[in-house]
């Protein structure tokens, strides 16, 4: 389960980051705008200001700890 979520943390980290990569500048702002009518001004600048980062880094503490459950050794 825990690399299950963190596939679709890191996923999601992906899809806030990509747009804004390789977006022409008139499609970017388009999509800038159907994101701030969608979720307002004020979730627009949290999601896209910390929220990669946020779901990125938990995406990599899950794998991590998925990781070490089994511990290698016999048990």
């Amino acid at each position: 389960m825990g690399r299950f979520l963190s596939f679709l943390l890191g996923g999601l980290a992906l899809a806030l980051y990509v747009p804004h990569l390789f977006l022409t500048d008139a499609k970017l702002i388009e999509y800038r705008n159907w994101w701030v009518q969608l979720v307002g001004q004020g979730w627009y600048d949290k999601v896209f200001a910390f929220g990669p980062g946020i779901f990125a880094g938990l995406a990599l503490m899950l794998f991590a700890v998925r990781g070490r459950d089994h511990g290698g050794f016999p048990g």
